[in-house]
């Protein structure tokens, strides 16, 4: 090596790329010389540059690699459980005997107009009105018939975060969920229309009379052992204004008030000229017994009669 210094006693400075000469050597010939002769002499003998199944290596591992995610995704998937099959058949045969109570309960509607009026066929051939004008007004006081007039209409939701969040905490009483309509506010706030002077009360289409009870099973709520849906829409005929009145600052219009603020829970009030009830289906006679009047004609005795107002047994709307 020669250590000679250049004239001028300073040394020669350094080529910045000096230092990467290997990886320039690495980078433009990737292959070690003998490979890379190797490859020039099968090049130059027409041959492929190299011997190997590379391709078809790859497409074989994807191939196994994509059954091995398949073979996995399958064995997580969760497997149908003996409960999960019970369930699944208890939700058909409720759904089917739901669907198959509608349509008798559209038969006795059915009927049951066709009795009323056969009813007032005969009476009229009978010549008693007053017996007749009786009768309409026991059916109106034992919830039979459907009723048409002013009211106010009730609008009770659940709060909006119950469907958010499913871990939420439960009401103190009851064990329902917290910000969920339970059958006991519907209870209260029921009987608070009762006290502000309604004639007659209908939750979601169900009528309320003397027998009718409000209860819960698990988390849904009941009217005479027919389910009721979210939102839960009360009317009630009588008196807007005068109804309105009473019931605000009652027990249960405080109450409901409460409700909405503690626990979200939603609720709006309206007053309309033009209602309608429907007639409670469940009404029948329990017994009947031939009763000479006073033209000499026979009449049956019904169940036992509420009175006029249609205001509910406290005992029956206890859950």
């Amino acid at each position: 090596m020669d250590d000679r210094l250049p004239e001028g006693g300073r040394p020669e400075p350094r080529r910045p790329d000096a230092s990467m000469t290997l990886l320039t050597s690495m980078l433009e010939r990737p292959l070690d010389p003998s490979y890379q002769a190797a490859a020039d002499r099968r090049r130059a003998a027409g041959e492929p540059p190299a011997t190997s199944s590379r391709t078809v290596l790859v497409f074989v591992m994807m191939l196994l690699t994509g059954l091995l995610f398949a073979i996995g995704a399958q064995a997580l998937r969760p497997k149908p459980t003996a409960a999960a099959t019970v369930r699944s058949e208890l939700v058909s045969r409720i759904e089917s005997l739901q669907a198959h109570s509608t349509e008798q309960e559209a038969k006795v509607t059915t009927l049951s107009r066709e009795v009323r009026d056969l009813e007032d066929l005969a009476l009229q051939q009978s010549g008693s009105d007053d017996l007749t004008t009786q009768i309409k007004q026991l059916e109106v006081g034992a919830a039979a018939v459907p009723l048409t007039g002013p009211g106010l209409t009730l609008t009770i939701d659940d709060a909006p975060s119950v469907d958010a969040d499913a871990n939420a905490g439960t009401r103190p009483s009851g064990g329902f969920q917290e910000g969920r309509v339970t059958s006991g506010d519907l209870q209260i706030v029921v009987n608070g229309l009762w006290g502000a002077g309604a004639e007659a009360i209908a939750i979601n289409g169900h009528r309320l009379s003397s027998t009718a009870a409000i209860r819960f099973a698990g988390q849904a709520i009941i009217v005479d052992f027919r389910p009721l849906a979210r939102p839960y829409v009360v009317t009630a005929l009588g008196d807007p204004q005068g109804m309105q009145q009473i019931f605000e600052p009652s027990f249960a219009g405080v109450y409901l008030d409460q409700l909405t603020q503690e626990f979200q829970i939603r609720s709006s009030l309206r007053t309309s000229d033009d209602l309608t009830v429907p007639g409670d289906t469940s009404t029948r006679i329990d017994h009947a017994s031939p009763l000479t009047s006073a033209v000499g004609s026979a009449t049956t005795s019904r169940a036992p009669i509420p009175p006029t107002s249609g205001a509910p047994d406290p005992e029956e709307t206890q859950p």
